[in-house]
């Protein structure tokens, strides 16, 4: 059976292109993301080109070509810096961290297996584990 992990990916449009190259590079991982997906809401929270996925009970091994694929996908957020459009005072693109535009958690069976990564403001793509009764 394996061990398997919730696991949620935010892609905003501003690192979309990025994506669709990793989408169009891993047949593996265009499955899992537009086929074997759980969940996919798209333009999430109101962001016009946006997506989330969702997977329930996923296998997240990076020995899997598609999940390798994803990981790429995110280094290479963890990386870049993507210009604004806009210049500073002294007429210099400013820019900003790719990694501002995605959101990855995983949440795997043991109680401390949780991974983050990526810094899309989104409050409500969080880990919360609480005690109900």
């Amino acid at each position: 059976m394996g061990y398997r992990s919730e696991v949620v990916l935010y892609v905003g449009p501003e690192v979309m292109p990025q994506f669709m190259v990793t989408m169009a590079k891993s047949p593996q991982a265009r499955e899992l993301c537009f086929a074997d997906k759980d969940q996919v809401i798209k333009d999430y929270n109101g962001e016009k080109g946006s997506f989330l996925f969702k997977w329930g009970w996923l296998k997240w091994y990076d020995s899997y070509e598609c999940v390798q694929a994803l990981t790429d996908f995110m280094d290479w957020c963890d990386g870049e810096d993507l210009p604004t459009g806009k210049k500073d005072a002294e007429g210099k693109e400013r820019t900003q961290y790719a990694a501002e535009f995605y959101k990855f958690i995983r949440i795997g069976e043991e109680m401390d297996d949780n991974e983050s990564r990526g810094d899309a403001m989104w409050g409500d793509i969080c880990i919360n584990r609480s005690i109900e009764f």
